[in-house]
């Protein structure tokens, strides 16, 4: 097997999310800054965040032991800590940091990282169902969603744990058959859910707000329902005190409002030549927002091909919009491929373009439709796979 790279996804950050945070200065991960170098010597890992695919196909009873070994030095200094407060939030900080490698190791369990030619990855491995429930309590069991402000705020691993305990309780009251018949969720699911979750078993303000921001800003982008955009919004506001969260969600309602007028970008070509959104006023503009490290973006590609084929002629633009950090690789592949339509690259790495930000592209790809004037018709527009997108721009072309 080629020795490929697995991200450690998340573990510092407490974020699902790829946007840069309104909360980032009020939290930090600076209670163990060793964990990482620690790990490498018990787990292959390329860097103190990202594990090589060999460590994923280590056996569960093996990958426990080397976490248990990895967890003995890592509190042999520890124990020496004379601040009993200080001594308990490393503790607890360690304990959340090997619980998420365990998580980690449950999704990414014998895992080919080397996509196929369909763009695909592949379990090679899989975990026998008594394998499965072990390790489940191992991430979860004992685990405290009640755990005090200071940790929360000191504790990347801990504000990761809850956010994977909030997912985890979703799908627990899913199967327990709590949301049957709750037309509510149809739009916005599980962030729907999650939202209302933190609202009721969440009693530290500050923990509240900063949970119930993501999902909300979520909602507020991909929810096709006005309603649950509303929810969202107001869920929000009831808790939010942080004037820059409170700014960027309610300009965000403003952009998600029909006939809002588009953000606008100034990206480069693979020419190197600029193009604008404002050059391209007088014609319907859809959106790709893109990466060459994303298989479910590489995966539309024919079919946006097939869009833009079918759709030759008419009164639309197709522009692709990268978010690589890696400018070369993305023209290399832009060109190794003959990628049709009006390909761009934003002008700041991943998410941070204010393009990108404006619109909280939290996540690729995304797909946004503009119409001649400048006016968002969606800003989170259908796939090029889904028959829906065919049926909207049929309505305006």
């Amino acid at each position: 097997m080629k020795q490929t790279l697995i991200a450690l996804l998340l573990l510092a950050t407490g974020s699902l999310f790829a946007q840069k945070s309104p909360y980032s200065a009020a939290v930090s991960d600076d209670l163990l800054n060793n964990k990482g170098a620690t790990l490498s010597r018990y787990l292959p890992m390329a860097d103190s965040n990202t594990f090589w695919a060999a460590a994923f196909f280590v056996g569960p009873d093996e990958f426990l032991g080397k976490l248990e070994a990895f967890k003995k030095e890592m509190l042999a200094p520890i124990d020496k800590e004379q601040d009993a407060t200080l001594k308990e939030l490393k503790v607890k900080d360690l304990d959340y940091y090997t619980r998420n490698l365990v998580n980690v190791y449950i999704i990414s369990y014998g895992w080919d990282s080397l996509p196929g030619a369909d763009g695909e990855t592949k379990h090679l491995k899989r975990l026998s169902p008594e394998e499965r429930a072990k390790l489940d309590k191992k991430t979860f069991e004992g685990g405290n969603p009640g755990e005090p402000v200071a940790l929360f705020k000191r504790s990347g691993a801990y504000r990761q744990w809850l956010e994977d305990y909030l997912t985890q309780e979703f799908f627990k009251r899913q199967r327990d058959g709590k949301y049957q018949g709750d037309t509510t969720l149809r739009d916005g699911g599980m962030y729907v859910a999650k939202l209302r979750i933190v609202q009721q078993e969440v009693t530290d303000p500050f923990i509240k707000e900063y949970l119930s921001y993501n999902p909300a800003a979520f909602l507020m982008t991909t929810a096709k329902n006005e309603t649950t955009r509303h929810e969202a919004y107001n869920t929000f506001m009831k808790v939010a005190s942080n004037v820059e969260a409170k700014n960027e969600l309610k300009q965000l309602l403003g952009l998600m409002t029909s006939n809002a007028m588009a953000p606008e970008f100034n990206y480069a070509n693979v020419d190197n030549r600029k193009v604008a959104l404002k050059n391209l006023r007088g014609k319907y503009v859809y959106i790709d927002v893109w990466a060459t490290w994303c298989s479910p973006c590489k995966a539309e590609i024919p079919f946006l091909q097939q869009v833009e084929k079918d759709y030759h002629g008419k009164n639309i633009e197709f522009v692709s919009i990268s978010i690589d950090a890696d400018k070369g690789e993305w023209e290399k592949y832009v060109r190794n491929n003959k990628l049709g339509g009006i390909q761009l690259i934003t002008d700041k790495k991943n998410f941070e373009s204010e393009f990108i930000r404006k619109l909280y592209v939290a996540a690729v790809p995304r797909f946004i439709l503009v119409d001649p004037k400048g006016r968002l018709v969606s800003a989170n527009a259908p796939r090029p796979s889904d028959p829906e997108l065919r049926v909207m721009l049929d309505k305006h072309l």
